[in-house]
C-alpha cells in the first residue's frame, strides 16, 4: 500500500475508545516495539483485514464449488 503522494502521507484517522486498562496495556507494548500506539493499531488492523480477506476468499471459491 501506498500512503505517500508527494510527500503528503494520505491517512484517514479513526477514533475509538477503550478501557485505561487496554490503552496501558498498548501503551506498554508499543514501547517495547519502540512503536507509537497508532503504528501497532494500525498494523493489527491490517493484519485482521488480510486474514478476514482471506476467509471471505476461501468462503467464495468452496461456494463455487457447489
Amino acid at each position: 500500500m501506498n500512503f505517500e503522494m508527494g510527500g503528503k502521507t494520505l491517512l484517514s484517522g479513526v477514533t475509538t475508545y477503550i478501557s485505561p486498562e487496554l490503552k496501558a496495556e498498548l501503551e506498554a507494548w508499543a514501547q517495547e516495539e519502540e512503536r507509537s500506539i497508532s503504528w501497532l493499531l494500525a498494523k493489527l488492523i491490517e493484519n485482521k483485514l488480510q486474514e478476514r480477506r482471506q476467509k471471505v476468499s476461501q468462503a467464495l471459491i468452496a461456494g463455487n464449488q457447489d
